[in-house]
């Protein structure tokens, strides 16, 4: 299953979105939600869904869920994540249905992009990872996540910003150095650069900022 806008939907799909946007602009955000909700659980796919759901669970701004029903979200994801590998639409529906009571649950947003990686999602990677960096704006692994998903996504030129980003306060990390020439290259690929004389790596230099000496 490949990423789809909402034109793509079944008819009855699109017509309980209407639904949806209407509870929304209505106020009745719980209404929204459900209607939402039942429409990315038929098409975990279409990424203006989950957007539109977030919004309205924003809004609803429902307090946070008992102690008990964290602790059994903590669980399911832990259980989810080692079947990531073979069962990503799996992961898919499980953080979906964490982050309906947990909307900002760091472990379900970070499952959600990386389950949506592997299902060659690169758009809704990057609204996962950029949800969970809210809150998280400093964690360099989970901006480094970000940071490929963009490269994936064909936004090489942000993915080079996050990088550098995290190597400001960290200049030796081995993943932001190699994330940073990926993007770099990606970068001077885009602008189509090389047909110039010179050798690969003078281009690549020319492109991509001095990486800091590193140990021996």
């Amino acid at each position: 299953m490949t990423e789809i806008i909402i034109s793509g939907l079944e008819w009855r799909l699109q017509k309980q979105l209407e639904g949806a946007e209407l509870a929304f602009v209505q106020g009745r955000y719980e209404q929204a939600i459900l209607a939402a909700g039942a429409v990315l659980a038929e098409q975990p796919a279409c990424l203006s869904v989950r957007v539109f759901l977030r919004s309205a669970q924003v809004k609803h701004a429902a307090k946070a869920p008992h102690i008990f029903i964290r602790l059994k979200n903590v669980f399911l994801l832990q259980w989810v994540r080692r079947q990531l590998g073979h069962h990503p639409e799996r992961a898919v529906a499980v953080a979906d249905q964490v982050l309906q009571t947990e909307i900002n649950q760091p472990a379900a947003l970070s499952l959600l992009g990386r389950a949506a990686t592997a299902l060659g999602w690169s758009a809704t990677a990057i609204f996962a990872y950029e949800c969970a960096r809210v809150d998280r704006p400093d964690e360099a692994e989970l901006a480094l996540a970000y940071g490929h998903a963009l490269l994936v996504g064909r936004r090489a030129a942000e993915a080079l910003h996050v990088a550098e980003a995290v190597l400001q306060t960290q200049p030796l990390q081995l993943a932001a150095l190699h994330l940073r020439r990926q993007a770099a290259l990606a970068v001077t690929l885009a602008t189509g650069k090389w047909e110039a004389p010179g050798s690969y790596r003078e281009k690549l230099r020319d492109q991509a900022p001095e990486s800091p000496p590193t140990l021996r």
